[in-house]
């Protein structure tokens, strides 16, 4: 049997991910605990993240990326080793939010921002 002859992997998600080596945090609700993490992939619907701290990330939390100041609502789906796959939701522009319940977010990231 040659090479090309032989099954790739099955790719189970809706929306393909792209590589990806960004900065980001891992965030509870009101910015209670952040967790420092590298995103590996990401697309509209779902992310990898690696972090060395997994056993610290609730079931619920935000995912906030660095370079271009946006965060997504964002719920754990797996966990393996110090890698997390994540299911995105709403995505949240934290240069313009005004919403309450993102605030903390916003003052996370430009905290981040700065350095």
């Amino acid at each position: 049997m040659s090479a090309a002859a032989i099954p790739g992997p099955v790719e189970k998600r809706r929306v393909p991910r792209h590589r990806a080596l960004l900065a980001g945090k891992l965030a509870t609700e009101e910015a209670s605990l952040t967790i420092d993490c590298v995103i590996r992939n990401l697309s509209a619907s779902g992310a990898l993240v690696e972090t060395t701290s997994p056993h610290l990330i609730p079931n619920e939390l935000h995912l906030l990326q660095v370079r271009d100041g946006v965060a997504w609502d964002a719920r754990v789906i797996w966990r393996r080793g110090n890698k997390v796959g994540l299911e995105l939701g709403d995505r949240h522009d934290l240069k313009d939010v005004t919403e309450r319940s993102l605030l903390a977010l916003r003052r996370v990231w430009t905290h981040m921002a700065a350095r």
